[in-house]
């Protein structure tokens, strides 16, 4: 339609040309199959003009024609087309809905003739794995076992038919699972971009997690040194830190558990300054020796601790040690602290509330070790709150049932049991105290 009204206009610009330019031009005869037609110059221009726009006008029918079955063919796939797409968005409604297996079977009914084909496999596998997610409330519980199958059967289609976006859709599929917490899945599905891209930054920060999930801190330490070398803007300097702790910790808690003391004693001494230095590192290391019997080895590591920075956290710990000198533990202790906090009737100190409750804590719990119940008692009620701490709790009720005091103990038993979430019909009868009992 616009080369139609391009060539009327060239056409009569023509002619307005040829009258203002040619006004006494000569005559043109046409002689043709026994016609003969007699015109001016500027009417031959016309009539040239108009033959070629007729010829314009045949050619572009007859193009149309041949053309027909095609358009008509181009048309029919476009309308497939918007249809499939319409299917992909209704199966991710489907999916906010909750509705999982009509979503996947949106998500599939297109995906022959939608405009983004891979993009139905991703909705259609996200829709089976809501069903394995037990935080959408509503979503048709399926069994793990047939989803990983279905799973890994669309996957296997992704791959032969679109293998540019199978990696991506992989990457997806893990990062879904470990959202999951299906950490053996994800592996299994990471390993073969590891064999593939064993360089790439995103896949090995990938691999760290699942290896810290997995709790395998052997093969996680072993790729310690390639984290170190990673440029990734995710790592930063304090999540490395975090993760070494971590490697640290599994380590010790699997030495712990066959209670190698040797090997204990290696990590803690191999492992550098800025790892160790930290009260959640400190106390594992110590109830590792503790639980191996060295005792007396935890209590020196924990008041090295003390001697540098006074915590409740390290005060807790260490109270909870099996001190085989009650009075000498406690020397040791006041040594550690300030001069004011030595006596339990001294005004606490308002900056350090939980620290000072956390001594009096080990306080009492020393003197019940001595078989001393009136001294815990005073040093009990300098713990506060006995609600901010369940170990508080304890101590309290066992004070009160060396005192006999068998009413006062039950309660606290009650509310012991409450805080640590357990449910009682009846309150637990304080036993007798005997002369075995050295204040645990």
């Amino acid at each position: 339609m616009k080369r139609l009204i391009v060539w009327i206009v060239l056409l009569a610009a023509a002619v307005v040309a040829a009258i203002y330019f040619l006004p006494g031009a000569g005559v043109a005869m046409l002689e043709f199959a026994g016609w003969r037609i007699e015109t001016t110059a500027v009417g031959l221009v016309l009539m040239v003009l108009i033959v070629l726009i007729a010829l314009q006008l045949l050619w572009r029918l007859i193009a149309g024609v041949v053309h027909l079955p095609a358009r008509f063919s181009h048309r029919s796939a476009e309308q497939r087309r918007r249809a499939a797409d319409e299917k992909l968005l209704r199966a991710w409604a489907e999916r906010q809905r909750r509705q999982t297996e009509l979503a996947q079977r949106y998500a599939l009914a297109g995906v022959e003739d939608g405009s983004l084909p891979p993009m139905h496999f991703q909705v259609a596998i996200d829709a089976l794995l809501d069903g394995l997610d037990p935080s959408r409330q509503g979503v048709a519980p399926r069994g793990r076992d047939e989803t990983r199958e279905e799973i890994g059967d669309l996957f296997e289609t992704v791959g032969r038919r679109f293998p540019k976006f199978a990696e991506f859709l992989r990457l997806h599929i893990v990062q879904r699972l470990i959202a999951l917490n299906e950490v053996e899945w994800a592996q299994a599905m990471v390993e073969p971009l590891i064999e593939t891209h064993p360089r790439d930054e995103a896949i090995l920060l990938i691999r760290a997690q699942l290896l810290e999930l997995a709790g395998d801190f052997d093969a996680l330490g072993r790729l310690l040194p390639t984290l170190r070398r990673i440029k990734d803007k995710r790592l930063t300097a304090d999540e490395l830190l975090r993760i070494e702790r971590v490697v640290l910790l599994g380590r010790i808690e699997a030495a712990s558990r066959v209670r190698d003391l040797d090997v204990l004693s290696r990590l803690w001494s191999e492992a550098g300054r800025n790892v160790v230095d930290n009260p959640g590192v400190t106390i594992a290391y110590a109830e590792a020796l503790a639980r191996g019997g060295a005792e007396a080895a935890a209590a020196r590591v924990l008041e090295k601790r003390l001697g540098r920075s006074l915590e409740a956290q390290t005060l807790h710990a260490w109270a909870e040690l099996r001190h085989e000198d009650p009075a000498d533990a406690r020397k040791r202790l006041l040594k550690l602290v300030p001069d004011d906090w030595s006596e339990p009737a001294n005004a606490p100190d308002v900056g350090r509330a939980r620290e000072r409750a956390a001594f009096a804590y080990a306080m009492a719990r020393l003197a019940l070790a001595e078989s001393d119940p009136s001294s815990a008692q005073l040093w009990v009620g300098r713990l506060g709150p006995l609600d901010q701490e369940l170990r508080y709790l304890a101590v309290a009720a066992r004070v009160h049932a060396r005192l006999r005091d068998s009413s006062e103990a039950a309660l606290l038993y009650e509310r012991a049991l409450t805080r640590a979430g357990l449910e009682t019909s009846a309150a637990p009868q304080p036993v007798t105290p005997s002369a075995a009992d050295n204040g645990r």
